[in-house]
């Protein structure tokens, strides 16, 4: 039946999503109740003494002046570098497309049945996306009861755009994990590998930052972290070019794994 992997999965992830979406909510309802303590123009002040360095590795460019306000408060204690949170459940929810059945031993026993490898990939990498989409829900609701207990004044539209730009974001991650989990198979060793991708692309992304004017600001452009970043989201919106290609290089990445994982053995 088609479909038929495509809920089994949605069957035995949807705790999951739930535990993970309820408390990042829960993080997110903490710090906009925090807003009211601060005084953004001192918040300012504190921001303009401290090093690029230092600025870059909490996710602040030169652009001080939009994290002078309440979304920019929020931005900084949350969405700053929130892509080293969230990026732990796309690679957990990846590596269970193919790797963690195959270290199992029972991916072998799944592609038994009349189903196609290709259908498999595809239905669980669906799947594994709706259940991205339900924590960032999640996330974005608890910072709507945020706004409502503490009576905090926020430009609700502009943290929806914050938000939901974890999306592309998420899925772009969570293809990338089930990419390097085909081609490497073994499922430690496809972690240890995502894991440096991550770091990696934090470091260079604060390099980047850090070296705003520089030479050096050519860094962060290979980092997937510098296309999420909160202070551009909160000034121009959406920004659909980085959006499209989070889509397309996704896209790119799970039709490679599909073409791979068609040619080579199933562990067992």
């Amino acid at each position: 039946m088609i479909g038929s992997v495509f809920l089994e999965t949605l069957k035995t992830t949807w705790k999951q999503m739930v535990y993970w979406g309820v408390g990042l909510a829960a993080m997110a309802l903490l710090v906009v109740i925090m807003v009211p303590l601060f005084n953004m123009q001192d918040m300012r002040k504190l921001l303009e003494s401290f090093p690029p360095v230092i600025l870059a590795m909490i996710g602040v460019g030169q652009e001080l002046e939009i994290f002078a306000t309440n979304e920019g408060f929020v931005a900084i204690g949350f969405f700053g570098k929130s892509a080293l949170i969230f990026a732990v459940y796309p690679v957990v929810m990846g590596m269970r497309v193919t790797a963690n059945e195959e270290d199992s031993g029972t991916m072998d026993v799944l592609l038994s049945l009349p189903v196609e490898r290709a259908r498999v990939v595809i239905e669980k990498f669906l799947a594994y996306g709706v259940s991205c989409v339900g924590v960032v829900l999640l996330i974005y609701l608890g910072l709507h009861l945020g706004v409502f207990l503490g009576g905090v004044e926020l430009d609700v539209l502009r943290l929806a755009e914050v938000t939901f730009y974890l999306i592309p974001l998420m899925v772009f991650i969570m293809a990338a994990t089930v990419l390097i989990a085909v081609l490497v198979r073994r499922r430690t060793v496809a972690l240890g590998i995502v894991t440096a991708f991550v770091i990696v692309s934090y470091m260079l992304q604060t390099i980047g930052l850090a070296a705003e004017g520089t030479v050096a600001e050519s860094i962060g452009v290979v980092s997937f972290l510098t296309y999420y970043n909160a202070g551009d989201i909160l000034s121009q919106g959406f920004i659909w070019p980085h959006i499209a290609g989070f889509v397309i290089v996704s896209a790119a990445l799970v039709a490679a794994s599909l073409y791979r994982y068609e040619r080579r053995d199933i562990g067992i």
